[in-house]
């Protein structure tokens, strides 16, 4: 299957997000509504996903399938994705060289942050760097490198407001308890997008990755 890579990406959840995940991102929606008020906007929870690798600097025309098929393969038993449960002492994996709960959520450059890692016997593990690793064999290379994240944009903040407060308080939240979804080949889909990054529905079309 040949497509052009411009504006294409390997997300995961577009569309339709775990049940679990669907009620935490509302959960941290709501707080962040909260603490910022008007300036906080939501995104809709069919629009929230996480990027697996984006394909923008594939060569055109591109060939889909291998790299679909190694996905396929890599993901046929699926992965753990934890959010949250992390303590601040936790440093058994870093993120950009910070602990996991300091990462698990953040306001920056006006996005409302949440994210997740891989876990295997309760120890996160940086597998998803090895996934996208894996897919410069393809000639797909991930733009931030060795990255183990799974992050999700679940909101927009529309003013300078102070971060600071909100954030202590979210990750002081997402502390208390793990939530854990998997993630498997049949969550990915290939989506495009027209004219808008963020993959509003309304602009973006998404065929699943994973024939059913």
């Amino acid at each position: 299957m040949l497509i052009d890579p411009a504006r294409s990406t390997v997300v995961a959840w577009y569309d339709t997000l775990p049940d679990a995940l669907a009620g935490l991102i509302a959960r941290v929606q709501a707080m962040a509504a909260g603490f910022l008020g008007a300036a906080f906007v939501p995104r809709d929870p069919a629009q929230v996903h996480a990027t697996l690798i984006g394909l923008e600097r594939a060569a055109a025309p591109f060939d889909l399938e291998p790299l679909a098929a190694h996905l396929r393969a890599v993901l046929a038993r699926p992965l753990t994705i934890q959010f949250g449960g992390f303590p601040p002492s936790d440093r058994r994996l870093l993120s950009r060289g910070l602990p996991l709960h300091h990462r698990g959520f953040s306001i920056r450059d006006g996005r409302v942050v949440l994210m997740g890692w891989p876990v295997d016997d309760d120890v996160p593990r940086p597998v998803l760097a090895d996934v996208r690793q894996g897919c410069a064999a393809f000639g797909v290379t991930h733009r931030y490198g060795p990255d183990p994240d799974v992050y999700l944009v679940v909101g927009d903040v529309t003013s300078g407001e102070n971060a600071d407060r909100p954030e202590a308080a979210v990750r002081s939240d997402l502390a208390r308890a793990a939530v854990r979804v998997p993630l498997a080949a049949r969550d990915l889909c290939l989506v495009t997008y027209y004219d808008d990054p963020a993959l509003p529905r309304a602009s973006t079309s998404w065929t699943p990755l994973l024939r059913r």
